[in-house]
């Protein structure tokens, strides 16, 4: 398997949480495995994203993404719940993917981060996305960014 040039994720759980937890948890893995400066300004900046608009992109799909100079190194993180989190009103997300774009990402890799989510608008990888192991997802994701 080819090595992403990016950081990833994967969460799963079967019990209950809401989508401050999920996101201080994001945070939380990101400022602890050094992608972030600062734990609680990139939790601001993720809670500020929702309210500026949706992330929904399917029934069941998050794909809360920012760019921001907290982010010192660009990931993806991959949340899955069993349960479902109440996401965007009455909306529930199964699967969140996170990107976290660093401000000064070279160009290339943020024209992989653009094919990356091109690709989200089909169901099919979507469900790849929602249903695969780590390794998989992290084959997938490596094959859409180009780098």
């Amino acid at each position: 398997m080819n090595k992403l040039p990016i950081a990833f994720a994967l969460f799963s759980f079967e019990g209950s949480k809401t989508k401050k937890q999920i996101l201080e948890e994001i945070a939380a893995f990101s400022f602890n495995n050094g992608l972030v400066y600062n734990k609680a300004q990139l939790l601001e900046e993720l809670q500020a994203r929702e309210k500026v608009g949706n992330t929904m992109i399917a029934e069941s799909f998050a794909l809360p993404h920012i760019e921001s100079p907290v982010i010192r190194e660009s990931g993806v993180v991959l949340v899955r719940s069993k349960k479902g989190i109440f996401w965007q009103e009455a909306y529930q997300a199964k699967t969140i993917l996170v990107i976290l774009l660093k401000e000064n990402e070279t160009k290339i890799m943020k024209k992989g981060i653009v094919s990356l989510m091109r690709c989200l608008a089909y169901e099919e990888n979507l469900q790849f996305i929602t249903e695969r192991s780590k390794e998989e997802v992290e084959s997938f994701l490596f094959r859409q960014l180009h780098v």
